[in-house]
């Protein structure tokens, strides 16, 4: 019988409810902060320790490498469809694959690239801490950085290539962006 941790099902509601909020609503007020503040330390008691294997965290590199590169050509399906892939893979319950899980479910459910764009910053940030933790691919996974994205707040993201195609952009901006970092 799969028995379901009540605390762990009402974190991961609460988290959703926060994205889907936030990604509605790009100015984050105080009070949003406070409670996303609150969230995650009850996240991080909750589970804390990181159960991704290296081959789950090749699979959700690829899966998110899959969404960036949906996103570079503006294909709101075809992020979607990777976002949906990814969800399939995280199946583990700590801290840092619920986090990647409730932005890849957001993605997976809304066809609006602005909103898709905006939620794969923070799915950006959290596949990068996953992937220097397990060293999850052989070849060099590169960290790049739009300063304009996010309403001139700055993202970053990470590529198989060296070349930047910028996603939160697309063809409009396709090249703006920089290397940060070789993984």
């Amino acid at each position: 019988m799969n028995h379901i941790n009540p605390i762990k099902s009402m974190v991961l509601v609460a988290s959703i409810g926060l994205s889907l909020a936030a990604c509605g609503n790009r100015k984050t007020t105080d009070e949003t902060q406070a409670r996303e503040g609150h969230f995650m330390s009850e996240l991080t008691e909750v589970t804390d320790s990181v159960t991704v294997t290296k081959i789950k965290a090749q699979q959700i590199l690829a899966s998110y490498l899959q969404i960036k590169d949906a996103l570079v050509e503006t294909d709101t399906t075809a992020s979607q469809e990777a976002a949906a892939k990814m969800v399939s893979f995280l199946t583990e319950e700590d801290d840092l694959s619920l986090k990647i899980k409730v932005d890849a479910k957001y993605i997976a459910t809304t066809n609006d690239i602005a909103a898709q764009r905006s939620t794969f910053s923070n799915l950006s940030d959290n596949v990068y801490t996953l992937v220097k933790k397990h060293l999850a691919d052989e070849n060099t996974i590169y960290r790049q950085y739009c300063p304009m994205a996010q309403n001139n707040q700055g993202a970053y993201w990470l590529s198989s290539e060296k070349e930047i195609l910028n996603p939160y952009f697309g063809g409009q901006m396709l090249r703006c962006g920089s290397v940060k970092e070789e993984i």
